[in-house]
């Protein structure tokens, strides 16, 4: 029984003795009992959990490369009876756009900590930033935003060209202000990118 659990990574509990790791637990192994009582914890005892805080052992970031990073869809949500990530680590505030730009903060094995903003990096764009649906309206991928997230109509509201850019402009000002910063499971980011 004892080999099968040689790779847990986590501390253990056994017979109100506790154990840093496995291997210490093993080391220290003496019973002339043919049953063995043990509690196994993913983390060790050493690690607490703060509110807002990351239990795991956090790297602080000393870089300022942006990153266009793209999430699942869950981490637009807020908390829910079964998925409660954002009201513990994000004080139920979800990231405002599937898709951001922003640097990273810090982070722990699990999760990243980043300072993000909207914006558009290219001219025309291919997938909703919002839901993430693919754009088809050739004035939806000026704007990164599909009809139903954004409120517009598929038809051309423009009379020119030079209009339809200053429409594009004045928004892409306007979504440089949405600004949100929080943690990121890292396996809900999808794509990524340094900018």
């Amino acid at each position: 029984m004892l080999t099968q659990l040689k790779n847990w990574k986590g501390a253990v509990e056994s017979d109100s003795s506790k154990y840093e790791n496995i291997e210490a637990f093993i080391s220290s192994f003496k019973t002339d009992s043919n049953e063995i009582h043990i509690k196994l914890y993913p983390k060790s005892f050493e690690a607490k959990k703060q509110p807002g805080n990351a239990s795991q052992t956090q790297e602080k970031l000393e870089d300022e490369t942006e990153y266009k990073i793209t999430v699942k869809q869950y981490m637009t949500k807020k908390a829910e009876p079964t998925f409660d990530f954002m009201a513990k680590w994000n004080n139920d505030n979800p990231m405002p756009y599937r898709t951001m730009i922003g640097t990273k903060v810090k982070e722990t094995r699990g999760m990243v900590y980043m300072n993000l903003h909207a914006d558009i990096t290219e001219e025309q764009t291919s997938y909703c930033m919002c839901c993430g649906r693919q754009l088809k309206n050739p004035v939806s991928r000026y704007f990164g935003i599909g009809p139903e997230c954004g409120g517009h109509n598929y038809v051309h509201p423009f009379d020119t060209d030079e209009e339809l850019r200053e429409a594009v402009n004045a928004y892409r000002e306007k979504l440089r202000e949405v600004k949100w910063e929080g943690w990121i499971i890292k396996s809900a980011i999808v794509e990524e990118e340094v900018m």
